[in-house]
């Protein structure tokens, strides 16, 4: 099967992530019919091409994207650069805005890794006295800062 086919049939079956660990996806695609050995190999071929992102922390999970992206780059620009990023709209249309702007304007693999990030915790809706408004925050842990 195709990496990307199968990317985007797990990005549709799990939006917001598949919860457990990292051998989470490896036990899922050997449900789905591949021997073990195939399972590993796709499971790293997915992560190596950048279809699908292992989260850790509280609520673990893979996350798949439709388009091969390197999360930890657009995280570390989420951490970095979104808090003096203000945009127009509600908090969910800014920081779709944000991400979209990273991902060459591709606002459906925005909506996924939104999502995705949002299912692993990451995301959180709280009031922005600066701004005077609802804001989206997103935190990470630290085993991903380490490697950001």
């Amino acid at each position: 099967m195709d990496l990307r086919e199968l990317a985007t049939a797990l990005q549709k079956a799990y939006p917001q992530g598949l919860p457990g660990e990292r051998d989470a996806l490896v036990t899922l695609l050997v449900q789905r019919g591949y021997s073990h050995q195939e399972a590993v190999e796709l499971a790293r071929a997915l992560e190596a091409q950048g279809y699908a992102h292992f989260l850790p922390g509280e609520r673990p999970r893979f996350v798949f994207t439709s388009r091969p992206l390197d999360l930890k780059a657009l995280m570390r620009a989420l951490d970095q650069e979104y808090k003096d990023f203000v945009g127009e709209g509600d908090e969910e249309e800014e920081a779709l805005a944000f991400l979209a702007a990273r991902l060459e304007g591709d606002r459906q693999v925005a909506l996924e890794v939104l999502e995705a990030l949002r299912g692993a915790g990451y995301v959180e809706k709280a009031y922005s006295p600066e701004l005077v408004r609802d804001r989206l925050f997103f935190r990470f842990p630290e085993a991903l800062r380490l490697y950001a």
